[in-house]
């Protein structure tokens, strides 16, 4: 750790290092650690629109695009045009996509591993506790703007 013994200096050094280790897991899958993540929101939420996707991701629409773009690209994703013609178009995980995650949550699985590796199983109760917390303290406004937002923000019917 970084020695300062600032609390968010050291959960910034961890992250980064956990950053570092989820890029090089997933590189060889041709995945970035946001690619990764929206593979796996639209695993568990098919047909949900950019907006959305954005504000799970809690980044910004434009952000999301890019990614959405580069998946698309590697036919990992499908976009369905939207009904009504003014909604934004449905998002979901082809089956090169669903493969290309299995392999990607494994790849994660096991940075998840190495870093948790040192801790009893108490602990780790603990820190996820813990972790729930922090988060906690930081709710996404993205998130809560959208769902009190317009109708065109809604997750698109699958």
């Amino acid at each position: 750790m970084s020695g300062i013994g600032n609390r968010t200096t050291n959960i910034q050094t961890l992250r980064r290092a956990i950053d570092a280790a989820e890029r090089k897991a997933l590189h060889p899958l041709g995945l970035t650690v946001a690619g990764f993540e929206l593979l796996d929101i639209l695993s568990r939420d098919p047909g949900i629109t950019v907006p959305w996707a954005a504000a799970r991701m809690n980044v910004s629409k434009q952000s999301t695009t890019t990614v959405l773009l580069r998946l698309a690209e590697a036919g990992l994703i499908s976009r369905r045009p939207a009904t009504p013609p003014d909604r934004s178009a449905a998002l979901r995980l082809t089956a090169a996509g669903r493969t290309t995650l299995e392999a990607a949550r494994a790849a994660v699985s096991r940075v998840d591993a190495a870093f948790t590796a040192g801790y009893r199983r108490e602990e780790l109760r603990e820190l996820d506790r813990l972790l729930g917390i922090a988060v906690s303290a930081f709710p996404n406004q993205r998130l809560t703007h959208v769902r009190a937002g317009s109708a065109i923000a809604q997750p698109a019917a699958a």
